[in-house]
């Protein structure tokens, strides 16, 4: 099942064996190199300088209401997690300008879709910008093919380019 960074965010971690909620999901930890997430970083409690996550791979299940773990075993400390390094900036997508091959800027990074059962990477919604988005729709951006990821930027294959092109909405869509 596909899910959106956005509607990730904030949603409850809650253990199965006793009901109780151990966090609420501040934060997605991504591996640019590999297209995966990797763990959700959870709110800080109190005065905790620590920062706690629920790597992808202990999740029971994420559903649009909350996220559950078996126990509380399952969140652990950042710092005591063996990819510590991958995440020096914590691995953020949002924001991260998106070009295609053949040189053209398709906009910024505004959401990000992947499968929580793997924690592949398979999409992107892109924004143009304010304007574009109300008259034309976020677009989505297909990830396959060849996709190269850095700190800045994404170049992504003509196919991706191509598919992305026939989505969006907006204004203009909905007055159609």
């Amino acid at each position: 099942m596909l899910h959106r960074y956005s509607k990730v965010l904030n949603l409850p971690v809650i253990c199965a064996d006793s009901g109780k909620k151990t966090g609420v999901v501040k934060d997605i930890l991504f591996s640019a190199e590999e297209r995966q997430v990797k763990a959700l970083l959870l709110e800080r409690e109190g005065v905790s300088v620590k920062k706690r996550v629920v790597l992808l791979s202990d999740l029971i299940s994420l559903g649009d209401d909350a996220a559950i773990v078996d126990n509380a075993g399952c969140v652990s400390d950042l710092e005591r997690t063996s990819f510590i390094n991958s995440f020096k900036d914590e691995g953020s997508l949002i924001g991260l300008r998106v070009f295609s091959k053949a040189g053209g800027e398709l906009g910024e990074v505004r959401d990000v879709l992947f499968d929580s059962h793997t924690g592949r990477i398979e999409g992107f919604e892109i924004s143009d910008g304010l304007l574009q988005d109300v008259m034309h729709g976020r677009k989505l951006l297909p990830l396959f093919g060849k996709v190269e990821l850095g700190k800045e930027f994404a170049v992504v294959e003509k196919e991706a380019v191509d598919e992305m092109k026939g989505t969006g909405g907006g204004i203009r869509g909905r007055l159609r």
